[in-house]
C-alpha cells in the first residue's frame, strides 16, 4: 500500500499536468467571502445518471489534493478543516470565471487518518 505523503504527491503531480486552477471560497450566512484558496483541481463535468436524487444534473466532480489547501491555512489555519462541507456556503469558480457553483458532494480519501485526495461535486 502506498503510503500518505506518495499518494499525496502522486496526486500533486497528476494535478500539475492535468488539471486547472480553480477557486475554493468559503461565505458567511451574509455571502461575505471568509477564506479563499487558489489550488489546482481536475473537473469533469458530471452526467445525467451521476446527479443524486435531488440535485441539479448539471455541475462538475472535482478531484483536488489537500497541498494547496494545508499550505494556505484553509480555511482558518486547523489541519482538521481542510475538507470543504456540503451546501455549507463552499464555492468554487472554474476557468477565471467570477461565477461560485456550491460544494454540493464532498468524499475526503484518507490512508492513516490523512486526508489524501478530496472529491467533489458542484453545482449551481
Amino acid at each position: 500500500m502506498m503510503s500518505a505523503a506518495a499518494s499525496i504527491a502522486q496526486l500533486d503531480r497528476f494535478l500539475a499536468a492535468y488539471g486547472e486552477d480553480i477557486v475554493l471560497t468559503r461565505e458567511d450566512d451574509d455571502n461575505n467571502i471568509i477564506a479563499t484558496v487558489t489550488c489546482r483541481a481536475r473537473p469533469d463535468r458530471t452526467k445525467a445518471d451521476d446527479a443524486p436524487s435531488g440535485i441539479k444534473r448539471s455541475g462538475f466532480n472535482l478531484i483536488l489534493s489537500p497541498t494547496p489547501l494545508l499550505a494556505a491555512g484553509w480555511p482558518d489555519g486547523d489541519p482538521a478543516n481542510i475538507v470543504p462541507r456540503e451546501n455549507e456556503g463552499d464555492k468554487i469558480a472554474l476557468d477565471g470565471s467570477e461565477r461560485r457553483q456550491t460544494v454540493v458532494w464532498v468524499g475526503a480519501k484518507k490512508i492513516n487518518n490523512q486526508v489524501v485526495r478530496i472529491d467533489l461535486r458542484i453545482s449551481g
